[in-house]
């Protein structure tokens, strides 16, 4: 081999090298970070839409995004591979193009982790149904039987406030809820790709539930203690 041919040799073997560690680098930021800002913004607008539905008694189903049909392709022209036009670059730039890939790579996870996906089927459906179950639920807060827990549920605060044949179907209502405020949460975390993220996306919840609440809601402090907004 010539001198010239194993200097070419040695300078792709640093491009790719230089190429796996950025991929392994993404990949580390994306499993270790839980965008809490993210979160604390998708739960103030759920729980503000789930509040005011409950408000006015009526379901508000969420909407999915239209979807634009695609445009027509043109037919494809006869062009060499990508990978040609890269191999024919010097390592000196191929080296720059991946650094610029990367780079835009990182910078568009980071991007996309400014807001949480909350469009994907599961999650629409399990909005839709805390929906419908806090319109059943509305007159138990407004009347303080229940309120919201500290850990993001709902639990019976005076039994008293209602009679005694509503309170087994109350307890039912109860619980159904708690239900699918847990399937919200895990529906989320699903939905970004990170099903262990339920536990924080559920105390993100539980702040909102309990920030946003109407004047006349209970809700438990972290060390129990019930307290009226």
């Amino acid at each position: 081999m010539t001198k010239q041919g194993w200097l070419k040799t040695q300078g792709w073997r640093s491009v790719l090298a230089l190429g796996l560690l950025m991929a392994l680098s993404a990949c580390v930021t994306v499993n270790i970070y839980f965008p809490a800002a993210a979160a604390q913004k998708l739960a103030d607008q759920v729980v503000g839409e789930v509040y005011k539905a409950a408000a006015k008694g009526a379901l508000q189903a969420p909407v999915a995004p239209a979807v634009s049909a695609p445009a027509p392709t043109a037919p494809a022209r006869s062009a060499a591979p990508a990978t040609n036009s890269l191999s024919m670059a010097s390592p000196y730039h191929a080296a720059s193009y991946l650094l610029a890939m990367g780079f835009s790579a990182i910078s568009g996870t980071a991007e996309a982790a400014a807001n949480l996906n909350a469009s994907s089927p599961g999650v629409q459906s399990a909005r839709a149904q805390v929906e419908a179950l806090a319109t059943q639920m509305h007159p138990y807060f407004v009347s303080g039987a229940v309120g919201y827990t500290a850990n993001g549920q709902v639990t019976i605060h005076d039994a008293a406030a209602v009679s005694l044949p509503q309170r087994a179907p109350l307890n039912g209502l109860v619980s159904s809820y708690n239900q699918a405020l847990s399937n919200l949460y895990q529906q989320i975390a699903d939905a970004n790709g990170h099903p262990e993220w339920a536990g924080q996306i559920q105390q993100t919840f539980a702040q909102a539930w309990i920030s946003k609440a109407p004047a006349g809601y209970w809700y438990q402090s972290p060390s129990g203690q019930w307290q009226k907004k």
